[in-house]
C-alpha cells in the first residue's frame, strides 16, 4: 500500500529527470547570462524551444510542491526535527554550490522550507491562502508591471551578457578547479538580497500549496473524482503551455520570458504535480517501486548527478562546456537518470548508507534523535 511518505518518494523519483534537464542547461552552457534565442541556432534552437515549453519555469515550483507535500507527510517528525533536516540540507546545498554547481536551487529551497514549517500545524486554508496571496502579489507587483512596461519597447530585448559568457566559458572550461570554486562562490554571493526576495515569490508559495494539498488529503479527492482530476490537469497543463508559447512566439523577449516563466511555468508545475499524484493512485505500486527508491535517496543521488555533470562539462573532466547540443544533453540526462535509478536499486538491495540516513533513521547519531 502506498502511504503519504512513499507517495512523496515516488513523485520525487519521477520528477528527478526534470531536475536533471534543468540543471543540464546550466551545466552545458552559460545559460544564466545569455539569450538562448540569440546564442542557439538551427535544430539546436528548435530543440531548446520544445524543451523550454515543457520545463522552463516549471521545475523549481514543481520540486517546491513536492517538498511541501513531503513536509506534510513527515509532520509526525515534529517541526523541530524537520527544521534540523532543512538546516542540514541548507548547509549541504551551500557547500555543493561552492564546490560543484554555482546555480543550484537546493539552498534556496531549504531556506524557504524553514519558513514553510511555520505553517505546518495551521488549518489547511492558512498555507493555501498565504501561498496564493504571495503568488498573486508577485504577478501584480513584479510580473505584470514589468510585462506592460517592456512590451513593445526597445528594452523588450534580452541581450546576452558577453562579459559573463566569456568569464563562465573560460573558467568552467579550464582545468583550474580552484578558479571554478572562486567563481562559484562569487556567483552565489552576487545579489543575495534580490535572490532571497525572489525566493519568497517563486518557491515559498508552492511549498505552502504543497503542504495545504497534503492537509486537504488531495489523494482522497483523486480517488473519488478521477475524471475531474484529469480535466483539472489538462486545463492547468494546457493553460501553462499556452502561456509559455508566448516566449517562443516573441523569440525570447524579456516580456515573453517574464510572463512564461513566472506565470505559465508555475501553472504548468501545478498541473504536473496533480498528474503525478494521479499516477500514484492509478498505477500499481510495484510498477512505481523503482521511482520510490530513487526518491528515497533523492538527495544523495542529486549531489552525485551534479558531480557527474561537472565531470562531463567542466574542464576538470571532459570539458564539453559550451560544446554539446541541447539534444545530446537531453540524452545525457536520460542516461544519468537511468544510472541513478539502477544505483538506487543497488543501494536498496544492499542497504548502502546514504546522506538520508543521517535524518531518516532515529539512531544515536541521527539528526531526528
Amino acid at each position: 500500500m502506498i502511504t503519504e511518505s512513499t507517495r512523496s518518494s515516488i513523485i520525487l523519483g519521477i520528477l528527478f529527470f526534470g531536475v536533471l534537464l534543468m540543471n543540464g542547461l546550466f551545466f552545458m552552457m552559460p545559460y544564466e547570462a545569455l539569450n538562448p534565442y540569440e546564442y542557439l541556432s538551427g535544430s539546436n534552437l528548435s530543440t531548446f524551444q520544445v524543451l523550454d515549453i515543457f520545463i522552463g519555469g516549471a521545475i523549481v515550483p514543481l520540486v517546491a510542491l513536492a517538498t511541501g507535500y513531503l513536509i506534510h507527510a513527515f509532520r509526525h517528525y515534529g517541526i523541530g526535527n524537520l527544521a534540523k533536516v532543512a538546516a542540514f540540507v541548507l548547509a549541504l546545498g551551500i557547500v555543493q554550490t561552492f564546490f560543484i554547481f554555482a546555480f543550484d536551487f537546493l539552498p534556496g529551497l531549504a531556506l524557504m522550507a524553514l519558513v514553510a514549517l511555520l505553517f505546518l500545524k495551521t488549518h489547511w486554508a492558512v498555507p493555501l491562502i498565504s501561498g496564493m496571496l504571495l503568488f498573486l502579489f508577485h504577478l501584480a507587483a513584479n510580473v505584470l508591471v514589468g510585462f506592460f512596461a517592456s512590451i513593445g519597447s526597445p528594452t523588450d530585448i534580452i541581450y546576452t551578457a558577453l562579459q559573463d559568457v566569456q568569464e563562465f566559458t573560460s573558467v568552467f572550461r579550464s582545468t583550474d578547479y580552484f578558479a571554478i570554486i572562486a567563481l562559484n562562490i562569487e556567483l552565489f554571493s552576487r545579489n543575495v538580497i534580490s535572490e532571497m526576495y525572489g525566493l519568497l515569490f517563486t518557491v515559498l508559495p508552492w511549498l505552502l500549496v504543497g503542504i495545504s494539498l497534503g492537509k486537504l488529503n488531495i489523494v482522497r479527492f483523486i480517488r473519488s473524482n478521477p475524471v475531474m482530476h484529469i480535466i483539472l490537469f489538462i486545463v492547468l497543463a494546457g493553460g501553462g503551455m499556452a502561456v509559455k508559447m508566448i516566449q517562443v512566439l516573441t523569440l525570447g523577449s524579456y516580456s515573453g520570458r517574464l510572463l512564461a516563466e513566472n506565470f505559465g511555468g508555475p501553472v504548468l508545475a501545478l498541473g504536473y504535480f496533480l498528474f503525478l499524484l494521479y499516477l500514484t493512485v492509478a498505477v500499481p505500486s510495484g510498477i512505481l517501486e523503482v521511482f520510490r527508491r530513487t526518491g528515497r535517496y533523492a538527495l544523495t543521488l542529486y549531489i552525485l548527478s551534479n558531480i557527474v555533470f561537472m565531470l562531463i562539462f567542466y574542464g576538470i573532466g571532459a570539458g564539453l562546456y559550451g560544446e554539446m547540443e541541447v539534444s545530446t544533453m537531453i540524452w545525457t540526462a536520460l542516461v544519468i537518470h537511468v544510472f541513478v535509478m539502477v544505483l538506487a536499486t543497488v543501494m536498496h538491495r544492499y542497504r548502502i548508507r546514504s546522506i538520508e540516513d543521517l535524518f531518516a533513521n532515529n539512531s544515536e547519531n541521527g539528526i531526528t534523535r
